[in-house]
């Protein structure tokens, strides 16, 4: 299923607030580190900033890298892959009257309007979804297996999927309901209240993530490790953080990836870091990643992406009704009454899609802004820029760190290993080095 076709499913990724991570048990040793710390050590010997940038880079393996720039690179094709395939099966939806023959039968059962938008959605979700499983399989499955970045077993990817699809049917349908409620009401303006719908099932959904929608895909519990959870409490309220805790989540059952994140709104914020960063990572390295999502707290990004996204809805949805004027004007063979329509929801998808794919790349420019800024208040926080690079070089695994400046303009959402480690040889050579309390052990336990 297209990420960016579905209304549905944007929507249960701002319910979500992070990824969705498995059950399955991760079993083995520990991977080993993705760098070289001899050369990473040397690296922070360098006092040029583009020099020590270059020296952290050639820390990394080359056989690593080139194939993490072969992930990357197929992961940009299969973006385009994905997009050109939803747009296609929700042009046969339309062509062949699939989509006005859900709406007839959605009809016949049910005289009430909310109902009949529901019995339309969910087989509509559901066909979409089966039709685009096998494209699901090989991206979110095989193939990250082949690269080693999925440690789950099939039956709990399986059952992930499937519970994903359950949420998407029942709060794709309550935002479809409300959007076609305004169709009906505001056929000429829909676009300006069809936009505050989504934005405050957005906010909703972002409250309501962190506490009620991630706890089905993992587990969370406070930070085990009380002299981290301790002093990473001592850095929110030295920030003016109001956290009363700060947890960990069995990301490990999915993946050995390095992540952590903040999430949620309106009271509900977390601070979540992921077991494998509290296991692979040193002390320096764990103040350097919870200063970052601090800073995002603190700095308000939450709310400003809102904000900006709420903006591209809004320029969406005028574009889309534009657009399906003129469409349904000139293919009246799909069977599409008029706006208010539920046969002509797949048009309305394909067309918002289309205008998100294109706002894609200024998206992304504001994700990269909020990312540096949040890196800067993280290497403040911590003042271990050394530790900051090493973190980098630790999400290379599953990110091309030295992309060309234009695929980086156009695909990337974080700034580049390079930018980033760049930027903190910048912090350092401007505030001095931080000589490291922590040491290289990692916390936690092996």
């Amino acid at each position: 299923m297209g990420r960016k076709a579905v209304i549905a499913t944007l929507f249960l990724a701002a319910l979500v607030g992070a990824p969705a991570l498995s059950r399955g048990a991760a079993t083995g040793p520990e991977p080993p580190l993705p760098f070289d710390p001899a050369k990473a050590a040397l690296a922070a010997a360098l006092e040029d900033p583009a020099e020590a940038t270059r020296a952290y880079l050639d820390a990394v393996p080359q056989e690593r890298r080139a194939r993490t720039k072969a992930y990357a690179k197929g992961n940009y094709i299969l973006d385009a892959v994905d997009q050109v395939f939803s747009l296609v099966v929700l042009a046969a939806l339309l062509a062949t009257g699939v989509s006005a023959r859900l709406r007839d039968r959605a009809e016949t059962l049910f005289r009430r309007r909310p109902l009949q938008t529901a019995a339309y959605f969910v087989p509509y979700l559901v066909l979409v979804t089966l039709v685009g499983f096998p494209l699901t399989l090989y991206r979110s499955y095989f193939r990250e297996k082949a690269y080693g970045l999925l440690t789950q077993g099939f039956p709990d990817w399986l059952l992930d999927q499937v519970k994903a699809l359950a949420l998407g049917a029942v709060f794709g349908s309550l935002l479809v309901m409300a959007l076609f409620g305004v169709l009906r009401r505001a056929p000429r303006t829909w676009w300006i209240w069809g936009s505050a719908v989504m934005i405050a099932f957005i906010v909703v959904g972002v409250a309501l993530g962190p506490v009620f929608i991630s706890p089905l895909f993992n587990t969370f519990e406070p930070v085990r490790d009380e002299d981290v959870r301790q002093e990473i409490l001592a850095m929110a309220h030295a920030k003016g953080i109001p956290a009363d805790d700060v947890f960990q989540t069995d990301i490990s059952r999915r993946s050995d990836r390095v992540t952590a994140y903040v999430a949620g709104a309106l009271g509900t914020t977390r601070i979540v870091m992921a077991d494998t960063a509290l296991r692979r990572c040193t002390r320096d390295e764990i103040r350097m990643i919870m200063g970052h999502e601090m800073g995002h707290y603190v700095l308000n990004h939450v709310w400003k992406g809102i904000a900006v996204f709420s903006v591209v809805i809004l320029l969406g949805f005028l574009f889309a009704r534009w657009a399906f004027a003129h469409a349904i004007g000139r293919w009246p063979a799909m069977g599409v009454r008029g706006v208010s329509d539920l046969a002509g929801l797949p048009l309305q998808v394909a067309l918002f899609s289309v205008f998100i794919a294109l706002a894609t790349p200024f998206l992304n420019t504001v994700g990269r802004h909020q990312e540096l800024e949040s890196d800067v208040f993280g290497l403040d926080a911590s003042r271990a820029p050394d530790a900051a690079a090493t973190t980098f070089l630790k999400l290379g695994e599953y990110r091309d760190l030295d992309p060309h400046p234009l695929v980086e303009l156009l695909f990337f959402d974080h700034p580049s290993g390079r930018v980033r480690i760049r930027n903190a040889m910048e912090w350092k050579r401007a505030h001095g080095p931080r000589l490291a309390e922590g040491g290289p052990q990692a916390v936690g336990g092996r």
